[in-house]
């Protein structure tokens, strides 16, 4: 069964979310998802649980074992 809850939005924010490549700071699949990206390209990024957040989950937040999509826009690198 699929449920879909959009559970974080920097849009909504209006503040871009910002991390460091190779630093773990985000899960494995925005790692090498985003790496492939080009400035001003907008993708959607289907992360499956070993890409994500695997059988572990986020408490309170994800689900163990969730299936995550995300819609990625990169504004810029540094």
């Amino acid at each position: 069964m699929k449920h879909l809850v959009n559970f974080d939005s920097s849009r909504d924010r209006d503040k871009p979310f910002r991390f460091k490549i190779g630093k773990q700071e985000v899960i494995r699949g925005w790692e090498e998802g985003v790496v492939q990206m080009s400035v001003g390209q907008r993708a959607k990024l289907t992360c499956s649980p070993d890409y994500a957040y695997g059988n572990k989950g986020h408490p309170g937040i994800i689900p163990p074992n969730a299936t995550l999509i995300f819609d990625v826009e990169l504004l810029g690198l540094e």
